[in-house]
This record gives C-alpha cells, structure tokens and sequence, in this order.
C-alpha cells in the first residue's frame, strides 16, 4: 500500500531498524519469522544487500515514512510503536478499509504516550479499523487486538487517561495468548 511515492521527504530511517527485525516475510523472493533479525541487517544498522534487496524490502515503509503530520518522535525505535498501514480481514463495519496496526515494541514507552492515545482517538472517531500486536518473543507470531472494541468506550468518552488504561488492559490480554512459533522450512514459513 505505502508505494515510495508517498514518502515524506527529508524523512529517513536513520538508525531504525524494527522492520528489519519485527516484520514477518512470506513471499516467493524473501522469508524471514517475526521478531527474528533479518540475515542482511548489518551490526551498525543498514542492509548489506541494499541495493539488490528484495522487493518486498523496497516497496515496505512504516507509516511514520509516510505521514507528514507524524513528527520525528514516531520513529517506531523512538516510538515504541512501529505504526503500519494494515488491510486485515477486519470485521463489519470495517470490513473493505485500509487501518492501522500498532505494533507495541516497548509497552514501558506508551504507558503514558498521550501522543499515541490522541492519534488513535482520532483514527477511531473517522471509523479507521485500528489493530494492536504484542510480543516480542523470536520466531513468535505477535497476538492480535482489535482496538475499534476494545477501547470503544474509553475512546468515545474522549479521555486519553482512559484510552492509555485500556491499551494497557488490551496488551496485558496479548500477553496470555498462547504463543505461536514460526519457523522456516523448505523456504516457506510454517506455523507450529
């Protein structure tokens, strides 16, 4: 979805590197398991393989590449959250449109991110389908929220306290999905 045409400009990564380690790659050119670091990540950041990098590698940006109103703060490193364009299967009503995905890097970092909670309140309110993944563990599928019920009320009560307090409650449920390994087999990702 996020095509470098829409790219800020001016705006780098820098020394972000969280989709080279979080993101999962299933295509037929590149695989690599979620929360694993990419074999092509250099130690001081920066893709050894930058200019011939697959093109599921070229085409991807993280939301913050893409938002000019997102300032540098929204960095996912900095964040603590990488922000993602999404087109999951998301329920009725939101079925058909593009959202967000939240994926919590650091949960310590948006305890109290007032910035964060006033961006979802905003998404919500215009009817943006908004997801939130947890867990870190390598080669383990993140657990999924869907934040348009889960924080319905404290969203539509417009008090950023309450919208922190019940992502919190909706990160604290991620953590007691049973996890889900991934691996690598025969070039494809399996789910054990």
């Amino acid at each position: 979805m996020a095509a470098q045409v829409y790219l800020v400009s001016d705006r780098q990564c820098g020394e972000c590197t969280v989709c080279c380690t979080i993101l999962s790659i299933n295509s037929t050119e590149f695989v690599k398991p979620p929360n694993f670091t990419c074999s092509n990540l250099m130690k001081n950041g920066g893709c050894s393989i930058y200019n011939s990098r697959p093109n599921v590698c070229q085409k991807w940006f993280c939301a913050w590449r893409n938002l000019p109103d997102l300032d540098d703060s929204w960095r996912p490193d900095k964040m603590g959250v990488l922000l993602e364009f999404a087109d999951e299967n998301f329920p009725p009503p939101f079925a058909g449109r593009i959202g967000f995905r939240f994926t919590i890097l650091d949960k310590k970092k948006i305890e109290n991110n007032k910035k964060l909670a006033k961006f979802i309140i905003q998404q919500m309110k215009n009817g943006v389908p908004c997801i939130l993944t947890y867990g870190n563990d390598e080669e383990t599928e993140p657990a999924t929220a869907f934040l348009n019920i889960a924080l319905f009320s404290a969203v539509q009560s417009n008090n950023i306290n309450n919208v922190l307090f019940e992502l919190k409650k909706a990160i604290q449920a991620c953590e007691k999905i049973p996890k889900i390994k991934v691996k690598v087999k025969n070039g494809k990702l399996v789910y054990e």
